[in-house]
């Protein structure tokens, strides 16, 4: 660093420095003002941030967010002492410390699961140099959340200034959503979600709830929102893991054999997990005997039938394995194309894999033409509801890590299961990545699926989904559909 340049960081340090203790003793008045911004600023914010985790806050103010977010371990930083001071006052329960605004350095003990800075960046010296410091600090689960204000308003924030509508002005950064995604890519990060938002961060009864819920998603127009967010995983091989394949079955008798011969070992260890869904035929019968020739495979079972996506749950929840993957009985999808979903969330590229099938050719037969068109439009409407694009909404051959599941919010409207885990992955802002697989004709039994009938739930599910990430604050992270009760597990002698 040069003498210019390290005199050029320490005069933008000690600026910021005097600026929040300026407007540190008429802080709660500020925001007092601008209650209906900020509360929607900590809905964003709570939206993508799972209770009772480790959290860290930089720019933390009082600690209002951090606060909010209810973590298990919280550390707030702040520029200003006096700013730290308060924040100690007002959250005694909570870790709050003093840095220089470009750098810093956390304990060794304190590795957080999430980074949140809200409205930081836009008065940062050098923001590569602080994403940098940032990205010593974290783990391979950890996911960081950015809220900047909109270069756009920055007009208008210095009128508010001059009106007394909000807080004096400080020199601030011309930063958008593009210029933080590449300096994260530099360092080794992906972005899962970028976007705006609040383009009435007033509160104007009909007109702030209208706008705010419509303008974002449209083309040009949501450039007119006063807000920037963006949340990013970082790029970490894991260690080892090991899988756990659930494979639910409703009269497949024909397919099991096959199926549990077919699966592959794959990571440190495998277990096959059968879910019998009140078959009638001798898919149990058929499980039994596959558990005496394979020690991998494991049975649970109902006796009645109660749908796919309850079957998954009770198969995820029997799961004693770092990876969840789902592969259906009939292996449309071949069961040798698994370690394809296992790769990225090894790798650290993904948390989220979900196969398509729309991508090669389809076997004749394989997926009827009311079912094809029926997918394609519920991916037109699934990608505009996750603001990415999805191509295959109803491929069941999915793979996640438990951990993220067992924090996922899940409704529970899906029958099938498929559109509760993506728009659950979607809220944990995981990254979702689409594996494309090839899809065959049935080896035995008849398809389940039926658009005609199915349809009218998926719909209800989109807006739930659209309700759950929109609108977070509305479907708590506590909301999960109860897996049915009935069921055992059971080995070849007949011992539940």
């Amino acid at each position: 660093m040069t003498l210019a340049s390290a005199r050029g960081r320490a005069s933008s340090a000690q600026t910021l420095r005097d600026y929040f203790d300026l407007i540190a003793p008429e802080w709660d008045n500020w925001r007092s003002r601008n209650r209906f911004y900020h509360e929607k600023v900590n809905e964003l914010v709570a939206g993508a941030v799972v209770s009772n985790r480790r959290v860290l806050d930089i720019g933390c103010g009082k600690g209002d967010v951090l606060a909010t977010l209810r973590p298990s371990s919280g550390l707030g930083l702040n520029v200003a002492d006096r700013l730290t001071q308060m924040a100690r006052e007002r959250y005694p329960h909570l870790r709050f410390e003093t840095f220089d605004g470009d750098a810093l350095a956390l304990p060794d003990d304190f590795r957080p699961d999430y980074v949140v800075a809200v409205n930081l960046l836009d008065y940062t010296y050098d923001v590569f140099e602080l994403l940098a410091s940032v990205r010593e600090c974290i783990t391979e689960r950890t996911l960081i959340v950015l809220i900047t204000s909109n270069p756009l308003w920055a007009p208008l924030l210095r009128l508010a200034s001059r009106l007394g509508r909000r807080s004096p002005e400080s020199p601030r950064n011309f930063i958008t959503n593009r210029d933080i995604a590449s300096i994260l890519n530099v360092l080794g990060f992906d972005v899962v979600e970028a976007g705006l938002a609040l383009p009435v961060p007033e509160r104007i009864p009909i007109l702030a709830p209208v706008l705010n819920a419509v303008l974002p998603d449209l083309p040009v127009l949501r450039y007119a929102s006063s807000t920037q967010y963006l949340a990013a995983r970082p790029r970490i091989a894991r260690d080892s893991l090991s899988v756990s394949v659930v494979v639910p079955c409703h009269n497949e008798e024909g397919n099991v054999p096959a199926c549990a011969r077919r699966i592959p070992d794959m990571g440190v260890a495998t277990e096959v997990i059968f879910v019998d869904d009140g078959s009638t035929d001798g898919t149990r019968a058929a499980v039994l005997a596959a558990m005496e020739e394979d020690p991998r495979v494991r049975l649970v079972a109902y006796d009645t039938n109660h749908g796919k996506a309850n079957a998954v749950r009770a198969g995820f929840e029997a799961a004693r394995n770092d990876v969840l993957m789902i592969l259906d009985a009939d292996m449309t999808v071949a069961p040798e194309d698994l370690p394809k979903f296992l790769a990225p969330l090894q790798a650290g590229t993904a948390e989220f894999v979900n196969g398509t099938r729309l991508v090669y050719p389809i076997e004749d037969q394989a997926m009827p033409t009311a079912n094809f068109i029926g997918n394609k439009a519920f991916c037109l409407l699934v990608s505009w509801v996750l603001r990415q694009r999805v191509s295959d909404t109803l491929c069941g051959t999915k793979a996640l890590l438990r951990r993220d599941y067992e924090s996922m919010p899940l409704p529970g409207r899906d029958r099938w299961g498929d559109f509760d885990l993506l728009f659950g992955a979607a809220r944990q802002k995981l990254r979702i990545l689409e594996i494309p697989i090839h899809y065959r004709e049935r080896v035995a039994g008849e398809s389940k699926m039926n658009v005609r009938r199915d349809g009218p739930m998926f719909l209800g599910t989109c807006l739930q989904g659209w309700r759950m990430l929109r609108r977070p604050g509305s479907v708590p992270w506590s909301t999960r559909e109860r897996t049915a009760g009935g069921i055992q597990e059971l080995s070849p002698a007949g011992d539940a």
